[in-house]
């Protein structure tokens, strides 16, 4: 046994159960683990955990844990919370509902005659290659629900979709509008703007007064009471802690989930640790922004920066110069010149900043390998090493040839695996079969020694950690495909641990979250099964039975 010092006056001590900490490749779990101060304080016979607690003068509660098995939280390190909650209340025009575009409108016509004139009608989750029709719903499409509310039904990806007349003409959008820098208004064969917009374009969905980001993000921070955006963050925090998740990156934070956040706190409604990574349209304010005091340093910090290389392989706007196979035509775009995105890469990581840069294609992921080998020089000049992490965010696309980069300049690639369980088909007819079939490479970063990690990107996906596993193992599509070799899959304990300690490192944390050891914090999930000795539709079927954040139960 290795205590650890606490002054609590309390200890708890989980007993009955099998402890499986996943630290390391030890066969036997310890039968007994415990905790003082919301902290692991020793491990090992339930016996002489009790005789420790006495000798330190500790009153011991006792949690029985028999036929559970106790691992660790998982870390989600890429969700969208606030994002996720907020789409909770809008119409659900997912695959799950609607097959077809006349589905789509059907759907919004019922929900619009129930809704009192002048409120703007939102709905989400169509992805247009899982529709009937192939294509995006068009603002004549949406036309025939209203056209005298505004209607945005968002894409899958989150970073664009769909919108009426209505919310082009209120904004201004005409023939004449030229396209935002890292963004696009799709149009039709006279020009005019077809209603289906992507990325920065997506600025006109917040008012005039609320959030604008330009060509730094989409720009899906759609304005609220804190009331009601509070409400909505914790509803979404519910589904995370139900199903074990006990740690949240969120991706993509402004000024509105910072004051969300903030006011969640202060009320003691937080049931997960959150760190923030705020959007780059933030960085020349942040370092004011973080030196206010935040409630609880161990539930919510603000210590990343987020980019954005390119757009989304879900819309075709992830930069492909040499054009997509099947659509020559289109590139996709980048959101920043070379020199900007350095600049701004640099200026988050000289202040100390985690930096996590949305990238999926092979030009976008060399922008941050290119950004990383510049901030590695600079902090060899300054004789001085970095403690701040360097991510990419999906890193669907790598070539072979950037593994070795990638793993020298330690860029850690956080992945979802429901991406290319969702969407692979779509990828692989968007940028053909070769390169198609090695999204998200997972088996690559592991013998290439390239840091990864498991994500959900909820509301992308739900975030559901077995499934996002299962998903890593098997490769396989809802369409049935198998996307590449065998040897870009990774195994179910490999996969554990990416969605755990991997993504305890991508936030930088892993001294204090990712695994059942001493002196790290009392975060872990109960479930009746070993993860280890499940196949892979049982893992697929595995739930959460109860969720503990730093001692404290707050699932079950």
């Amino acid at each position: 046994m290795n205590p650890a010092k606490d002054e609590s006056s309390t200890a708890q001590l989980f007993v009955g159960g099998e402890v499986v900490s996943y630290a390391s490749n030890e066969s036997q779990p310890d039968s007994a683990l415990l905790v003082v101060g919301g902290r692991i304080a020793a491990m090992g016979d339930a016996g002489d955990l009790e005789s420790l607690a006495k000798s330190k003068g500790l009153d011991v509660e006792k949690v029985d844990l028999t036929g559970m098995f106790l691992i660790p939280g998982f870390v989600d390190p890429h969700a969208h919370p606030l994002m996720f909650g907020q789409m909770m209340d809008w119409v659900d025009v997912g695959p799950n509902v609607a097959r077809d575009i006349p589905t789509i409108i059907r759907i919004l016509i019922d929900h619009e005659k129930t809704m009192a004139p002048g409120v703007p009608l939102r709905a989400f989750g169509y992805e247009h290659r899982n529709l009937a029709e192939g294509r995006h719903p068009t603002r004549l499409d949406l036309d025939r629900v209203s056209t005298t509310r505004e209607i945005y039904v968002m894409n899958a990806s989150g970073h664009g979709g769909a919108v009426n007349s209505r919310t082009l003409g209120n904004n201004g959008i005409s023939a004449a509008t030229k396209d935002p820098l890292g963004g696009v208004f799709e149009r039709d064969e006279t020009g005019m703007p077809n209603g289906v917009l992507w990325d920065a374009a997506c600025d006109i969905l917040t008012g005039p007064d609320g959030v604008k980001l330009g060509n730094h993000a989409p720009n899906f921070h759609l304005p609220d009471s804190i009331e009601t955006l509070t409400r909505q963050l914790l509803q979404a925090q519910d589904v995370f802690v139900a199903n074990g998740v006990t740690t949240i990156g969120d991706a993509q934070v402004s000024y509105r989930e910072f004051d969300v956040y903030v006011a969640a706190s202060q009320k003691n409604m937080l049931n997960a640790r959150y760190s923030m990574f705020a959007t780059s349209a933030m960085l020349e304010g942040l370092k004011e922004f973080k030196s206010r005091n935040l409630p609880d340093s161990d539930l919510l910090c603000l210590d990343g920066v987020k980019l954005y290389a390119d757009g989304t392989l879900g819309g075709w706007t992830a930069y492909f110069p040499e054009g997509y196979a099947i659509d020559k035509s289109r590139t996709g775009q980048l959101y920043h010149s070379d020199m900007e995105f350095q600049q701004l890469f640099l200026a988050a990581s000289d202040e100390g900043f985690h930096v996590a840069t949305h990238a999926q294609s092979p030009t976008a992921i060399q922008m941050v390998i290119d950004a990383a080998n510049l901030a590695h020089q600079k902090s060899k000049s300054l004789d001085g090493g970095r403690s701040n992490v360097y991510r990419i965010e999906h890193c669907g696309l790598p070539l072979s040839s950037q593994m070795e980069d990638l793993a020298r300049l330690g860029i850690i690639a956080v992945s979802q695996p429901s991406h290319h369980h969702n969407w692979g088909d779509g990828v692989i007819t968007a940028v053909g079969e070769e390169m198609g079939g090695r999204f998200n490479p997972l088996g690559e970063f592991l013998r290439n020694g390239v840091g990864f990690a498991l994500s959900s990107d909820a509301p992308v996906a739900k975030p559901h950690p077995f499934e996002a596993i299962a998903a890593a193992v098997e490769r396989r599509t809802i369409h049935g495909t198998v996307l590449g070799s065998k040897d870009l899959s990774i195994g179910i304990r490999e996969a554990f641990l990416a969605h755990t300690v991997g993504g305890a490192r991508a936030l930088g944390r892993e001294k204090d979250l990712g695994t059942i050891e001493v002196g790290k914090f009392a975060d872990f999930a109960l479930v009746s099964r070993d993860p280890m000795k499940l196949e892979l539709g049982e893992i697929r079927e595995l739930t959460v039975e109860q969720t503990w954040l730093g001692g404290r139960k707050v699932f079950g």
